[in-house]
């Protein structure tokens, strides 16, 4: 593909410059050329059809334009008349699926790379949704994805309410972070809206008891159940980008919000650093004579602790009921 188009193209897809070279791993030139003939339009499906015919980017025009709405290249825009539309995404939205679907390719990347990407992605994820969550810590309800710590318990009671549709996912903080050894298809979706994963292809398809087999086995893994209605994640503290964002902002206690209280009974413990391992804010923690501590003043409310102490010497005490005694 000629230089000038290219940059052309990259202009249009939104492709910061540090990452022009890189962006060429991630997108195909074809893809390009689409992005170039699309020029930022949003185009009716029968139309764009025409329009790759024309330009002859592909021998089966609907086969490519699916595979470009797989790989996050293009994004549906539907009508209130429910008819279909299709306009180009950009290099921020195409960036998490490179990682989560085309995770081995990602892998080739320097290391350094993957850094300076995963750093320009926070900022942006941070600009989109900040002042989301300065209205959290401000007290006013407002829609934000990750919004909340959820119990096991209540993690299995969102299931139950949506057992026609559940999907399991590559986690894209994960992904994102490559460098750790968490379990990377853990995150749970319940949709399969326009635009989302599902809708695109992507995810397998579980059960009820399949989902809640795989939620107890991310508890007990050391994953958080971080969410809401639609879905969630199954967090930890080192890649979660909701997480990054909450420190970032110091939305502790506000955004992700928890309605519980961690009660640790030290006259029960005894002292097997279950806690102490599973934690993912260092609440937890062991001196040097082995015994265990707990600092309240690092802990964030996930819960996870609780049923994964096998004395039962973590207890919940629900927020309401703790500030009204």
């Amino acid at each position: 593909m000629e230089q000038e188009r290219l940059r052309q193209a990259q202009e249009l897809f939104e492709v910061p410059e540090e990452f022009y070279e890189v962006s060429c791993q991630m997108v195909h030139d074809v893809e390009w050329e689409l992005i170039l003939a699309m020029d930022k339009r949003t185009i009716p499906y029968e139309e764009l059809k025409k329009l790759v015919e024309k330009e002859r980017l592909a021998a089966d025009a609907a086969d490519f334009i699916r595979e470009c709405y797989s790989r996050a290249i293009l994004k549906k825009v539907i009508a209130e008349d429910g008819s279909l539309s299709y306009t180009a995404t950009n290099f921020y939205a195409r960036y998490p699926y490179y990682t989560q679907y085309e995770y081995y390719e990602y892998g080739k990347l320097p290391r350094e790379m993957k850094e300076r990407l995963n750093e320009w992605d926070r900022a942006v994820y941070v600009s989109i949704y900040k002042d989301d969550v300065e209205k959290k810590k401000q007290g006013i309800e407002t829609w934000i994805h990750n919004s909340t710590f959820l119990t096991l318990a209540e993690a299995n009671a969102v299931l139950e309410q949506h057992p026609e549709h559940i999907t399991l996912h590559a986690c894209n903080c994960k992904t994102m972070m490559y460098y750790h050894d968490r379990p990377l298809q853990v995150c749970m979706h319940l949709f399969d809206w326009p635009n989302s994963e599902s809708d695109r292809g992507h995810g397998e398809c579980l059960t009820l008891e399949e989902a809640k087999v795989k939620l107890k086995e991310f508890n007990k893994k050391g994953l958080m159940q971080n969410g809401e209605e639609g879905g969630f994640c199954n967090c930890d503290g080192y890649c979660c980008y909701p997480l990054h964002m909450a420190r970032t902002l110091g939305s502790k206690g506000a955004y992700p919000k928890s309605h519980y209280q961690i009660d640790w009974h030290e006259d029960e413990c005894i002292n097997c650093g279950k806690c102490t391992t599973i934690c993912n804010f260092g609440a937890f923690y062991k001196d040097e004579n082995k015994k265990v501590h707990y600092n309240p003043d690092l802990c964030w409310g996930c819960t996870i602790c609780s049923p994964n102490c096998p004395k039962g010497a973590i207890h919940l005490i629900p927020k309401e009921e703790n500030e009204n005694s």
